[in-house]
């Protein structure tokens, strides 16, 4: 039961002013130590019940583990060991997780996604912009973050607020609706603190800093408790050229010349001979090539500032109160070079006109000069991105009869996102070089300063503005007792909202014409849940110690995509103390993102070419004929499904005592996955794909071929070049929105095995966990072959993570072996085996002696991630983002970083 004092109300008072006055009035107030869990009922107020109120990620019921599913938790001294300045960072160290041992795709250069998704076992990234991994905060949901994403940005959690992080590597749609068909990521935040902690940190390695500051005040009393913590994190970025390895010209580890043509100073072409020019101006015969891409950054500079408070407060003997705010605001800076460039290197006509004019033995004919514009604003356009993301929370939990609870929650949330990608006006450098006002040769007399200032002044601006608005109430307890113990049932009800609006304006900065798209969905849900203890501690026999079963099951009905039922049923076998299997099975689901539905920024008709014998429908095109790809979001996907199995075992046998193994075998059957459909509609003549383009018949007048088209274009923005703003019409339309595209089919085995024990030396601790993926196939429906992407970059087949920890007394070290398996490469040339990438951490603590001057309560922390310095494998690529050499998705390219940090407690 909860329980109220007399002094209630002054508490409320005294915690609220807190919040709105800062820090002054707690840590004025407190005198000992900081504590998560008060240890002295002499001084500390005793905390609330918590066992009344919390509940456990993959379940809705109060007081139960997750029936069937295995639960990986990462306490607050795993998270301090990792060393990560960031949420984002610290799920890096989870081998079950996609970005593990990487930095990630995301570097800021990419308007479309610029936050990287936790993804289990890496499934559906880069699909849809939702993900398929839910991410919640304290068992809530969080705005979606990006422009074509819709998913949350866990770097805006603030470690410093975290008492541990829990992972449901298993479907969990029965409890939580969409998204969660990967698993569940659960950010679980500190509840009874009492006191103030100060901790700083800073990093460095070749060519990369951070800091990172943390500020944590917090009070409990006897009904009711009160936290506060803030977080300011930056790193600089890491450039290209800090890296060797990072170069388009790969031939000396094996690779190809990628290097580009698109240089300064210039390439020209003339009579259909090419010639170079050199920086003196001399003209040759030939055509130069240069690393256009290795200025631009590998990881962008960010600045983060985070807030999350929480106030929680009994009003009567049966009523709790509570409330959480989180506030968070980060900045990225990522300079862009080449192919990273929005809008940069181009190739312009010179009429012999032109003053700037380089005549070539005598000729006069026009001359098609390639424009980098390096030479006259630099070796990098700088992109500017900045996020902002607010969520409140404010509900009750209240104590009924018989030991039922009632819970009622409502969520706000809003993301705004500004990106600001920065490049060259194209159009007025075409322009300009075609009246002879703009020199595009990279040598000779300089362009007039204020054409020159307009051509720079260009940019592609992208804003979002996310909002979730959720209320729900929920009933759970014990409905009758049998044998095995007490049957548990838990029902509620969920109604949500999400809004997405976006606007992308293009042209001269602050002066372009803006276009703009949005939508809002509505759902709806009712969800119950029941546990049955079969066995238990009354009748339990040999052989069977517990035996427990979970039925789950919630209906959603979407106001845009429909409705859908998804069942789970769990089971959780204790053979004997110490060792138990489980198994569950079940149906999840995700509903389209609305950054993928037709509210997405991106749909667009764009003019692609008509090459004859390459291109279906193009086999007897001429020189003006052109077709059409229509890309972004569709709003006729419908949700993607899955069914879910998971099988597994925990052993932690008394005669061994210190050793744990858990394995957990998972399949799952994912269908209708919203993706790029590839460009298999333009070149492949395979009936299959018919559903995506639309040719023109042979012998179809105009007026015929206009009615089937004219559907599909109106209303829909364009690059201009398309019907009706040129007066042909297209020769095909291809669809190459995302669409409800393939199934998949993933199988794989997840591991995790440890062995602690003590010395005379101190407490040591091995572990060894990990992810084997066993199968990862996609299906085109009406493609005979699979793809077989296992083995590949979005399945490596081995990730793990070992652990060598030590602790004595004050000092607690650990040794950490990161290793992602090796995999194929596709590139033009063939195939390439890309290696394997093994990392060694190692972790520091030493709390300084307990004594009662001002060091009391100080601990220091020592961290060298990357220790041997590895380089990431050699990776064939032409570049993504604009990074060419190696592969953010699998690696890490910051190198040794080693960094020391200082905890105060107040």
């Amino acid at each position: 039961m909860l329980h109220t004092t007399p002094y209630k109300q002054k508490a409320i008072v005294a915690a609220i002013s807190a919040i709105l006055a800062g820090t002054s009035a707690i840590a004025g107030a407190q005198t000992t130590a900081p504590q998560d869990t008060p240890t002295d009922a002499a001084t500390e107020a005793k905390p609330i019940a918590v066992d009344n109120v919390v509940t456990v990620t993959g379940t809705s019921i109060r007081g139960i583990a997750p029936v069937g599913a295995g639960l990986t938790k990462m306490t607050m001294a795993d998270i301090a060991a990792t060393g990560a300045t960031t949420g984002t960072e610290m799920l890096r160290a989870l081998p079950q997780l996609n970005n593990f041992n990487t930095t990630g795709n995301n570097t800021g250069s990419n308007q479309a996604n610029f936050v990287d998704q936790p993804a289990v076992h890496g499934i559906g990234v880069g699909n849809g912009g939702g993900g398929l991994t839910l991410l919640l905060l304290d068992g809530h949901r969080l705005p979606g973050a990006g422009i074509n994403q819709t998913a949350p940005d866990a770097g805006g959690i603030p470690l410093s607020a975290l008492q541990r992080v829990e992972v449901m590597a298993d479907g969990g749609s029965s409890i939580y609706g969409s998204d969660a068909i990967a698993g569940v990521v659960n950010f679980v935040t500190r509840r009874n603190f009492n006191g103030a902690e100060t901790g700083f940190n800073t990093g460095s390695g070749s060519g990369y800093r951070s800091t990172n500051f943390s500020q944590v005040f917090g009070k409990t009393w006897e009904d009711g408790g009160w936290l506060l913590s803030y977080e300011h994190t930056h790193n600089t970025a890491l450039a290209g050229t800090e890296r060797s390895y990072i170069v388009n010209d790969q031939r000396p580890y094996g690779g190809s010349d990628s290097r580009s043509t698109l240089c300064s100073p210039a390439n020209i072409t003339m009579g259909g001979v090419a010639y170079t020019l050199n920086a003196s101006g001399a003209i040759t015969p030939g055509t130069s090539k240069c690393e256009a891409n290795r200025a631009s950054d590998l990881y962008p500079a960010q600045t983060r500032d985070s807030v999350f408070s929480s106030l929680r407060q009994n009003v009567s003997d049966r009523v709790e109160l509570y409330g959480s705010v989180l506030a968070s605001q980060r900045d990225v800076k990522t300079h862009v070079a080449g192919d990273g460039v929005t809008s940069g290197s181009t190739t312009v006509s010179v009429p012999s006109s032109s003053p700037y004019y380089r005549a070539i033995n005598g000729s006069t004919d026009t001359q098609s000069v390639t424009y980098n514009p390096a030479g006259d604003f630099g070796s990098t356009f700088t992109n500017n991105i900045r996020t902002q993301t607010l969520s409140l929370v404010a509900g009750a939990n209240v104590e009924l009869s018989g030991g039922w609870n009632a819970k009622v929650e409502f969520n706000y949330g809003l993301e705004r996102d500004d990106v600001r990608n920065h490049g060259i006006d194209q159009a007025l450098a075409t322009t300009s070089a075609a009246n002879g006002t703009f020199n595009p040769y990279g040598v000779g007399a300089a362009t007039d300063a204020a054409l020159l200032a307009r051509i720079g002044n260009y940019e592609t601006r992208y804003f979002a503005r996310q909002t979730l608005k959720e209320g729900q109430a929920k009933l759970d307890g014990s409905i009758f007792k049998i044998p095995g113990g007490d049957v548990k049932l838990a029902v509620g009800v969920d109604v949500r909202q999400e809004g997405f609006d976006g606007l992308v304006v293009t042209g001269q900065r602050d002066a372009g014409t803006p276009y703009s798209a949005g939508g809002t969905r509505t759902s709806k849900s009712a969800f119950g849940e029941l546990f049955l203890p079969l066995v238990g501690k009354a009748n339990r026999v040999s052989g069977v110690e517990k035996l427990d079963l979970s039925l789950a099951a919630r209906y959603d009905n979407y106001s845009d995509v429909g409705n859908t039922t998804n069942p789970k049923a769990g089971v959780t076998w204790t053979v004997v103390e110490g060792a138990q299997i489980r198994a569950s099975a079940g149906r999840s689901f995700h509903a389209p993102s609305l950054a993928d539905a037709g509210t997405a920024i991106d749909t667009r008709a764009i003019r692609f070419p008509c090459i004859s014998g390459a291109y279906v429908g193009c086999s007897s095109a001429g020189s003006s004929d052109y077709t059409v790809v229509l890309a972004g979001g569709n709003s006729n996907l419908k949700p993607e499904t899955a069914q879910t199995y998971n099988v597994g075992f925990d052993l932690s046998p008394s005669l061994l005592k210190g050793f744990k193994l858990s394995m957990s075998y998972f399949a799952i059957n994912y269908n209708d996955v919203i993706t790029f459909p590839t460009f298999g509609p333009v070149v492949n003549p395979l009936a299959a794909y018919d559903k995506y383009r639309i040719v023109r018949s042979a012998g179809m007048t105009d007026a015929e071929w206009l009615a089937v088209i004219q559907p599909l274009l109106a209303g829909m923005r364009h690059d201009g070049l398309v019907y009706p703003d040129v007066g042909g019409l297209p020769t095909a339309v291809y669809d190459l929105r995302r669409q409800n595209f393939a199934d998949e089919r993933i199988r794989g085995i997840d591991f995790d095995i440890g062995y602690g024990f003590r010395t005379e030396l101190g407490k040591w601790n091995l572990n060894l966990a990990g992810t084997r993926m066993l199968k990862f196939d996609q299906i085109v429906p009406g493609v005979a072959d699979k793809i077989e992407l296992l083995g590949t970059n979005y399945a490596i087949k081995t990730k793990a993570r070992g652990q060598l920890g030590w602790s004595s007394g004050a000092v607690a070290a650990s040794l950490f072996l990161n290793y992602t398996g090796g995999y194929r490469n596709s590139v033009s040339t063939g195939v390439q085996q890309v290696s394997s990438f093994t990392t060694v951490d190692t972790n520091w603590a030493w709390t300084l002696p307990n004594t009662d001057g001002w060091l009391k309560g100080t601990r220091l922390t020592f961290n060298i991630s990357n220790i041997f310095n590895r380089d990431t494998p050699v990776y064939y690529t032409s570049g993504t983002n604009g990074i060419v050499g190696f592969d953010a998705s699998s690696a890490s390219a910051l190198g040794r970083v080693v960094s020391v940090g200082l905890n105060k407690d107040w």
